[in-house]
């Protein structure tokens, strides 16, 4: 199997992380550009799993299809009740507290203009109740859910990213998160994914990640536009800053990959 993978994103992280989780054999395919992806998908993103002639884009379907056809040490529980609270924790770390991190996130590595007056103090706003949320469901237990699942390999990476960012959590008000962080960063997995961040971060000028144009994504975007980046998106969109998934404009095309119909 093939994983493409760039450390620059929670999901390449979340999918490494429980790969590795599950002690699976894999090989990395260094992916920060799109036309670095050695498959086409439609939607020019990573993580993007190659087992053979089968590809599987999307963090939670390739976590889905890893736990399916390599069932030992599972990401996700066989009881339905639990297997739902695994999901709902996983999609509320990919589309309720990804969208903040990555916004601002992008400022970090992109070059991009001032950030809008208002978001760092936004981020702040919109995170606390939800450090909140997380301190509640950890207190008393290891991990999120009972037992380590994509759950917390899913929330571990975009955590863990908030005091780089400026959005630290309150080590007082929110102990048991600190504790949990500190668990999932000493696992043999937490170890190998801090050594990969690290090692992009360390060398980010030699990576081929396109640094003038960013792709804001769907729940990012909603989340940027509703806290004062209209007027921002809206300048670099016209200046051409910004990286499509879909329509006329769609990123995809630059893959090598990409089917011939795509390119015309």
């Amino acid at each position: 199997m093939k994983l493409a993978y760039t450390a620059l994103s929670p999901y390449c992280r979340k999918v490494r992380l429980g790969m590795e989780y599950k002690g699976l054999e894999f090989e990395i395919v260094t992916a920060d550009h799109v036309t670095e992806v050695p498959v086409f998908n439609p939607r020019a993103e990573v993580p993007v799993l190659i087992d053979g002639d089968v590809v599987v884009c999307n963090s939670p379907d390739i976590l889905g299809y890893i736990d399916r056809k390599f069932p030992q040490r599972p990401l996700y529980p066989a009881d339905a009740r639990a297997y739902a609270e695994v999901r709902e924790w996983e999609r509320f770390a990919d589309t309720q507290v990804d969208p903040i991190m990555t916004v601002i996130g992008n400022w970090k590595f992109a070059e991009l203009p001032p950030m809008p007056n208002g978001l760092i103090p936004a981020a702040r706003r919109d995170l606390l109740p939800m450090y909140d949320r997380i301190e509640t469901q950890l207190t008393g237990r290891e991990y999120l859910c009972g037992e380590i699942s994509a759950a917390d390999f899913a929330l571990y990476p975009q955590v863990g990213s908030g005091a780089a960012l400026d959005l630290p959590l309150d080590r007082t008000r929110h102990r048991a998160v600190y504790g949990w962080l500190r668990r999932m960063r000493d696992r043999p997995e937490g170890q190998s994914d801090l050594a990969a961040a690290r090692e992009w971060w360390t060398n980010r000028g030699q990576k081929t990640t396109d640094t003038e144009r960013v792709n804001w994504g769907t729940f990012r975007l909603e989340w940027l536009l509703a806290n004062g980046g209209v007027e921002f998106f809206v300048d670099q969109v016209q200046k051409d800053k910004v990286l499509w998934s879909v329509g006329p404009s769609n990123n995809a095309r630059n893959n090598p990959a990409a089917p011939e119909w795509l390119k015309k």
